[in-house]
């Protein structure tokens, strides 16, 4: 730092800029835009104040809180009254934005989360079955068809942030020699709920709680299973001393379809009327 750094309350623009840790363009720029105002000496040489310290403090404070230039400059043209009252509103709003966003990345860290997570039921569960619990849900919509749930979803995708979390059940009786699509519900987990902290009201959804399943991912050219699938999973679930169910509830973890031919993991739950503990 110079030598007349500080001298009077003086501050030449190389100490300010240590100061403060600006570059000099940038104190140049403030400059130009009157917040701070260089004094020429005698010797030929310009001095900021302590005042322009001061100020340039204020600048980096409010800088922090993402505050603007245009913002700043309206604020610190008012005189102290109108700062005051101005001050009040703008930092709530300010408060209420932040809050906001933040919100919104909990939610952008909870889907990643969430695609990670079905990432990891293909390759925990591809081609393998266990008994697993259904999980407790909010029915949104329930539609007669798959093609009609889908776009649904779109729809109800559209209405609050989180609700494109919500994922197509498809019923399937199997309970005759062919397996019919009866109904595809949309359903909006209630384990996300908290971590998605969706602004839809779900008060007046239906609610479907958990059941004892037997579980499998299963990898299929097609969007739903074969017969085949459905009759070894329950073949598997009589093999472990278990009544499987006459349907199925399949959804298409669709995070994990990728490859030039459509490729579908699909998540089958096959609910167990009872069996063994």
């Amino acid at each position: 730092m110079g030598a007349s750094a500080g001298k009077n309350g003086m501050y030449l623009i190389g100490d300010v800029a240590e100061i403060v840790g600006m570059s000099r363009d940038a104190l140049r720029f403030y400059e130009k835009k009157g917040i701070i105002h260089a004094r020429k000496k005698e010797n030929g040489y310009r001095y900021y104040s302590e005042n322009d310290i001061y100020k340039l403090m204020y600048i980096i404070y409010h800088r922090k809180m993402n505050t603007s230039l245009k913002d700043l400059e309206e604020i610190m043209a008012k005189d102290r009254e109108d700062t005051v009252a101005f001050m009040t509103e703008y930092l709530s709003e300010a408060v209420k934005k932040e809050q906001e966003e933040l919100e919104s990345h909990k939610r952008e860290i909870a889907r990643l989360k969430l695609v990670k997570k079905d990432i990891l039921k293909v390759a925990d569960n591809v081609e393998r079955y266990c008994r697993k619990r259904s999980p407790g849900a909010y029915v949104i919509g329930r539609y007669d068809t798959f093609q009609e749930g889908m776009e649904n979803w779109f729809r109800i995708s559209r209405v609050a942030d989180g609700l494109e979390m919500s994922y197509l059940f498809t019923e399937i009786d199997c309970s005759g020699e062919n397996l019919k699509a009866k109904n595809t519900s949309i359903l909006f987990y209630k384990e996300f709920e908290e971590q998605l902290r969706t602004k839809a009201d779900l008060s007046g959804c239906e609610q479907v709680g958990e059941a004892d399943c037997i579980y499998t991912v299963q990898e299929s050219p097609e969007p739903m299973p074969d017969e085949k699938m459905v009759r070894e999973m329950a073949a598997w679930g009589e093999k472990k001393g278990l009544q499987p169910g006459t349907k199925v509830f399949v959804n298409n973890l669709s995070s994990c379809s990728w490859k030039e031919d459509p490729s579908y993991f699909l998540e089958i739950y096959m609910p167990v009327d009872r069996g063994e503990s």
